[in-house]
């Protein structure tokens, strides 16, 4: 396809290590976990025993609109103070990186280099930006043209419709002509005209790797991190369980937030994972990939997926883009050549496609717990749920002004016309003794449930979210045509609660419902349409 003859098996890029470790920090392995931690010393001579590091505090935080998406991160240290030191570092490091390597705004360093009054212009730029772009020249060679920073005048014009596949491959074709300088004594570049650097599908790793550092430089005693940013991911030290880092995968082409993982990675060292594919960033009139191809301008509409686990997340995040630009063959030849990398491709007609040491990462038992039925859903003769349809809630969080501000607790859940439970589609909340404050839920369903921490998930922080019903109970049975209730309840410490619902008329025929913010809820909108 792209590709171009491979070398032999080669180095990660060293100048993504080599500052990396100028924090004296370089790839190691996971501290010792709870199964082995007897046997653990620590620097000053102290054996820690099991119960000790079971005692290590974990604590998470999420924050909408980082970097155009969401940060959620989770770390085990001695002390809750470590650990809000570690998210205080982490934090300002993303936020100091966004201001050197963000496209989107004009007052950054990459959009200062990119702009025409330096067209041809040697240009002395700061370590970081030097980095990311010199790695992204280096994995344009490597992946033989599949992996590109050069696209920016592309990006830009992927939303002109109008424009031909001559056009778009033009732009591609000076973009991969025109010669990049990196000169690596005087730390500058010369970026000419053809070329506008956009080098996000790198740049979001690179920024987790160096939150990763950050934290570790200002809490030295911090024994676990995971840092993930849009559903990139990078883990380091102490999993909160002995079997190590579990990740969980959804399948490809599912992005409602509710949807359960269809494999689970256990990472026990130091890693990265990396997804690039068709999503929710795509443009809504189109079922295009946002993905363009370097060599040809169009979009990638082959691969449905690609995932990628590697050392650094700069080079995992380079990667999955590359690979959905390759045939699968070409991928698992370039993820062969690649020291402790694995990847895993989908295409769009649903083959699948690993690299030779996939399966060991993968869990070997999927256990993501259920809940008991408590009411059997519609068992009617009637007419079957239509086909490829699913019921689609968007719902906000608003962010509440408030000194004691806790994020609510919310469980999202569907009745039939009789009001028997058909489904509970999500139950947010860390704590169960907190659940029944969601009393509406927990009257009627919730107490007569069994098994409630295996699906308690973190309660909802201010953002954006999508949950989707497919028309399945809780029993996974296919439920029949006719009058169902969507509700939506929260409930927040020191707070308020809300709760509403929705009509479903399950036909096939598509249909949009619209509710006001109002107290826990922003905006509300369910959508009967075909599936996401």
């Amino acid at each position: 396809m792209f590709m171009s003859p491979l070398t032999p098996r080669f180095a990660l890029r060293p100048l993504v290590a080599q500052l990396l470790a100028i924090a004296g920090f370089g790839l190691s392995v996971c501290l010792p976990t709870m199964a082995t931690a007897q046997s653990s010393v620590a620097n000053d001579g102290t054996q820690h025993s099991v119960t000790q590091v079971q005692q290590l505090h974990q604590d998470s935080l999420h924050q909408d609109h980082v970097l155009g998406t969401s940060l959620d991160m989770l770390a085990l240290s001695a002390t809750p103070n470590q650990t809000q030191r570690a998210f205080a570092a982490a934090v300002a490091e993303i936020n100091r990186l966004d201001r050197v390597l963000s496209t989107y705004r004009a007052d950054s360093e990459i959009s200062a280099l990119n702009s025409s009054a330096n067209d041809g212009k040697s240009v002395a730029v700061s370590a970081d930006l030097f980095t990311v772009i010199d790695a992204c020249e280096a994995w344009r060679n490597q992946s033989g043209g599949a992996f590109s920073g050069r696209m920016g005048q592309l990006i830009q014009q992927h939303n002109n419709r109008q424009m031909s596949a001559d056009s778009r491959a033009n732009l591609a074709q000076q973009a991969n002509d025109a010669h990049v300088v990196l000169d690596t004594a005087t730390q500058s570049i010369t970026r000419p005209q053809d070329v506008q650097f956009a080098t996000d599908a790198l740049a979001k790793g690179y920024i987790i790797d160096r939150a990763i550092s950050a934290a570790r430089q200002a809490v030295p005693e911090l024994s676990g991190l995971m840092v993930d940013i849009g559903g990139d991911v990078k883990v380091w030290g102490q999993a909160p369980r002995a079997t190590g880092w579990n990740i969980g995968l959804r399948a490809a082409g599912q992005r409602a937030d509710n949807a359960l993982p269809v494999q689970t990675l256990q990472l026990k060292n130091s890693a990265s994972v990396a997804f690039s594919g068709k999503g929710a960033r795509d443009i809504k009139h189109s079922n295009d990939s946002h993905l363009l191809s370097p060599i040809t301008g169009q979009a990638l509409n082959h691969v449905e997926q690609s995932i990628v686990v590697a050392p650094y997340a700069a080079d995992a995040d380079a990667l999955a883009t590359a690979l959905a630009a390759m045939t699968p063959a070409e991928g698992m030849a370039l993820i062969a050549q690649l020291e402790h990398t694995e990847a895993q491709m989908t295409l769009n007609n649903g083959e699948t496609f690993s690299s030779s040491g996939w399966h060991n990462l993968v869990a070997t038992e999927q256990n993501y717990g259920a809940m008991r039925t408590v009411a059997s859903s519609n068992t009617s003769a009637n007419a079957a749920w239509p086909a490829g349809y699913n019921a689609i809630l968007d719902y906000e969080i608003p962010k509440v002004a408030s000194s004691n501000y806790r994020a609510p607790y919310v469980v999202i859940w569907v009745t039939d016309a009789s009001r028997k439970l058909v489904r509970t589609l999500h139950v947010y909340g860390s704590q169960e003794k907190w659940i029944d404050s969601n009393y509406v839920w927990w009257k009627r369903y919730g107490r007569t449930m069994s098994n409630l921490d295996t699906v308690a998930k973190p309660s909802r922080n201010p953002g954006q979210y999508t949950v989707a019903w497919d028309g399945k109970d809780d029993a996974g049975q296919r439920v029949a045509q006719g009058k169902y209730t969507l509700h939506i309840e929260a409930a927040r410490e020191h707070g308020g609660h809300s709760y509403q619902t929705f009509d479903i008329d399950a036909a096939p025929k598509s249909s949009t419902q619209n509710s006001a913010a109002k107290d826990e809820f922003g905006d509300l909108k369910l959508r009967f349409d075909r599936a996401i």
